[in-house]
């Protein structure tokens, strides 16, 4: 393998020009949907001061909204349960790569955040996280060289995962090829039969740690990590995640005893944002003599949702006892609102929501607010339902006593694939009125 393919040229300064330190853009785009043409170009803060209303007609439609008082508490909710539990608490940023988010989680107590590509190392960077778990293999010549770049950053720590012989020789060739003065640090991925990335068994671990101590010059183990979000949140999947615990316990004791970890806390990860709850409880009952750390990496709770989250949060409250999920509050923040413009057919309408606007890839939006605009109507929606999803509409059965113009409101189900069609999201008050800008960037 060559060495020079690991260059990995600085980024220069005219590449982030745009971008503010902490990764907010100083003003409103003017490409950004949804926002009045009246806002384009003004700084945020100047734009936020002037209290655009949703209801008031304010927005272009569609547009996608987050409630203040429901991100507020998420965040505070979801560190409280971390700590009570014995845990850090490292989201996984993909759900809304959004700086403004990042920093409210951060600032909360958050360990550092998750990551799942090179590019996400990258923006991270440029929004200021100095603490990157990157829940993948580093695996590509470019990606390697990115973030061997970063790490000659003296206030970065990073971790990635590992799992075969193959990986590790690369990422060992690519340091020394580097000269970093400091070892990569890795975590040992377990994986499940006919899951994802990870090794399939306690003996692949053993061999695969054995390796990575043959390159300690240039790598580091620091711990075990796992996704057990591969498995359905009731049922069997509850017992397979228990298994995949399991492993890693038995996994880490015998790497533990056999002087196969790198100095320091051991880190044991998993937590999607289903199953977290075992993973807090049982990971933090394994015994590595003083040394483990349990960093859990959900992401969804920030801003909760109306349908997968919704279900698998209800599943962990009637798992674990009330004393474990006292702390644990979430309340859906996110929804994107459409207004009516068709009725064709009795109980049938045409809402302006489509699948450049809204997640479909688990659960169909969920109507759940219906509002006229004159203040007439305003009364949950519970009657209405999307039947199909098109572009750039929805069609709605269940639609008697709607007219032209109301405003529909949606509930949304695995917030991740609707965060990344929009690259701003207006944050609003319980009356909907504007009160902040979240950016994201894909």
């Amino acid at each position: 393998m060559r060495c020079d393919g690991y260059g990995g040229a600085p980024q220069s300064e005219s590449d982030v020009a745009v971008i503010m330190p902490a990764g907010r853009p100083a003003a409103i785009d003017p490409n950004w949907k949804a926002f009045p043409p009246a806002l384009a170009g003004l700084p945020i803060d100047a734009a936020v001061a002037q209290g655009k209303s949703l209801l008031d007609g304010d927005f272009l439609m569609p547009v996608a909204i987050l409630k203040e008082a429901a991100i507020d508490q998420n965040i505070r909710s979801m560190q409280a349960f971390a700590e009570a539990a014995g845990a850090e608490l490292c989201p996984h940023g993909k759900t809304t790569m959004s700086p403004e988010l990042f920093a409210r989680q951060l600032d909360a107590g958050a360990w550092g955040m998750t990551a799942a590509t090179a590019h996400h190392v990258r923006l991270y960077r440029q929004w200021g996280v100095s603490r990157i778990l990157l829940a993948n293999q580093l695996v590509a010549p470019a990606d390697i060289a990115l973030v061997l770049d970063a790490l000659a950053e003296t206030d970065f720590e990073f971790f990635c995962l590992v799992d075969s012989p193959e990986g590790v020789a690369r990422l060992a060739e690519a340091v020394r090829c580097k000269d970093l003065k400091r070892p990569l640090n890795l975590l040992l991925e377990i994986g499940a039969t006919g899951g994802r990335t990870g090794v399939r068994s306690a003996q692949a671990g053993l061999e695969l740690a054995r390796g990575i101590a043959r390159e300690k010059q240039s790598l580091a183990l620091r711990g075990i990590e796992i996704f057990e979000g591969i498995h359905a949140f009731t049922g069997s999947g509850v017992a397979a995640t228990e298994a995949m615990l399991d492993e890693v316990a038995g996994t880490a004791r015998l790497l533990l005893d056999k002087g196969l970890f790198a100095a320091g806390d051991i880190i044991l990860t998993g937590g999607g944002s289903a199953l977290f709850d075992l993973c807090a409880s049982r990971l933090a009952a394994i015994d590595l003599d003083g040394r483990a750390k349990v960093v859990l990496r959900s992401g969804c709770y920030v801003t909760h949702d109306h349908g997968t989250y919704a279900a698998a949060i209800e599943a962990i409250r009637q798992r674990q006892p009330e004393t474990f999920v006292a702390k644990l509050h979430p309340v859906a923040a996110l929804e994107v609102w459409a207004v009516v413009q068709s009725l064709p057919e009795p109980g049938f309408a045409i809402v302006s929501l489509g699948k450049r606007d809204a997640g479909f890839d688990v659960d169909l939006p969920r109507p759940i607010w219906h509002f006229r605009p004159d203040g007439v109507v305003s009364r949950p929606a519970d009657d209405l339902r999307i039947t199909r999803m098109y572009d750039q509409h929805a069609c709605l059965e269940g639609a008697d006593g709607l007219a032209v113009g109301d405003l529909i409101g949606f509930g949304i189900s695995h917030p991740c694939s609707t965060f990344d069609r929009w690259r701003a999201i207006p944050v609003v008050d319980e009356d909907y009125r504007m009160i902040d800008i979240v950016t994201t960037g894909f």
